[in-house]
């Protein structure tokens, strides 16, 4: 099975509430000695959801700042998350991250996770 990656969960899933304001700053952290490098975004929500990622450093506190959802003609440091999602959207993250969240009415649920191969 050529170009197949499997992952492994290190840490507990974290839910956020997404409303029109953007969330406030929750710190990733795994479990156990993995250092994880990816995280699955699953958005359950009928509405999009933008996510702003910042590295923190263990022991300190870390915010990541406001998520701002892009407009036509303005841009985001934002990452948009697309909606009803059936399986996580898995992006490469830092160790450990703190994330803030804007959408509508939608819950995003963020798992830390490791490549297995």
């Amino acid at each position: 099975m050529a170009n197949v990656s499997a992952y492994r969960f290190v840490g507990p899933t974290t839910a956020i509430a997404v409303t029109t304001t953007s969330s406030t700053s929750v710190t990733i952290t795994p479990n156990g000695n993995d250092q994880p490098n990816f995280c699955g975004f699953l958005n359950v929500g009928t509405t999009p959801i933008a996510i702003t990622i910042a590295s923190a450093v263990a022991g300190t506190t870390t915010t990541a700042p406001a998520a701002v959802l892009p407009t036509a003609g303005n841009s985001s440091q934002s990452f948009v998350l697309g909606v009803s999602m059936s399986q996580p959207t898995v992006l490469a993250v830092p160790p450990s991250f703190a994330i803030t969240a804007v959408g509508t009415a939608n819950t995003l649920y963020v798992m830390p996770m490791v490549d297995q191969n």
